[in-house]
């Protein structure tokens, strides 16, 4: 400095603080940069959300899982009691099937062959001839026209005592369908068609004493005795006539247990 002449003192000593300006400009420029950049990622940080985390949805991480109680499987279908649609169409099936004529084709032929034990009753009958020797209805007579009378007679009662069978099964809540049976061998598949005709399952299952199998016959021979019979048959007769029905109910079974599956 003191080399340097009086003049250039002046000069020399601006040059040195426009310098030092700069050189401080350009440091307080850095921290300034750096100052703005460390704002920018804390704003970043606290302005955008974390990555979202997956989270388990399993039964056992929720919270309070322990306190739910688990989901409990509904019940398995019980065979011996199917469902109503199921019972729908083999009411139908019933109703139009093979059984529902032949059985009443069966019934009216022992009808027709059976012989009178009685008397032939002097009223009920229209006009005077020959009374007929065969048939359980001797006012229809013999022959194909006696037996198309005692035919459609006993389709009738058929068609009632189904009818009235599946509804009282219903009221009872009773399945009162024909239900295969699970064992092999001739004899006892036989043995279960014949038990099985007055046989019915509840919801559970449980195999009971079917009370529509066993009152159906007598109600439908009585409707019988009310609608078409002749006037002289009352209600003793309708207990009389619905025997017959009794001792075929086993033959629609038969057919259904060895129908091939």
């Amino acid at each position: 400095m003191k080399n340097i002449p009086e003049l250039l003192r002046p000069k020399f000593h601006l040059a040195a603080l426009v310098l030092l300006c700069l050189l401080g400009g350009s440091r307080m420029q850095l921290v300034a940069q750096a100052v703005s950049s460390s704002a920018v990622a804390e704003v970043a940080n606290t302005e955008l959300p974390d990555s979202p985390v997956p989270v388990s949805t399993s039964q056992n991480e929720r919270p309070g899982a322990a306190s739910q109680p688990s989901a409990v499987p509904s019940p398995a279908p019980n065979p011996n009691y199917r469902p109503m649609k199921v019972r729908e169409k083999l009411f139908l099936y019933d109703l139009v099937g093979p059984g529902a004529f032949l059985v009443p084709a069966l019934q009216a032929g022992v009808d027709q062959s059976r012989t009178l034990k009685v008397p032939y009753p002097p009223d009920g009958f229209v006009g005077p001839g020959n009374h007929p020797a065969h048939g359980a209805i001797p006012e229809w007579g013999e022959g194909a026209d006696g037996y198309a009378k005692r035919y459609a007679s006993r389709y009738g009662q058929y068609i009632a005592g189904t009818t009235l069978r599946y509804g009282l099964g219903e009221l009872l809540r009773q399945d009162v369908t024909y239900h295969r049976c699970d064992c092999t061998g001739l004899l006892p598949r036989v043995s279960h068609v014949f038990v099985s005709s007055l046989v019915a399952h509840t919801r559970s299952g449980k195999a009971v004493p079917s009370l529509p199998a066993i009152v159906s016959p007598f109600l439908a021979s009585e409707i019988a005795v009310k609608a078409w019979y002749p006037a002289r048959y009352n209600t003793s007769d309708a207990l009389r006539t619905s025997a017959n029905v009794y001792y075929t109910l086993p033959f629609k079974n038969l057919f259904l247990e060895f129908k091939h599956r």
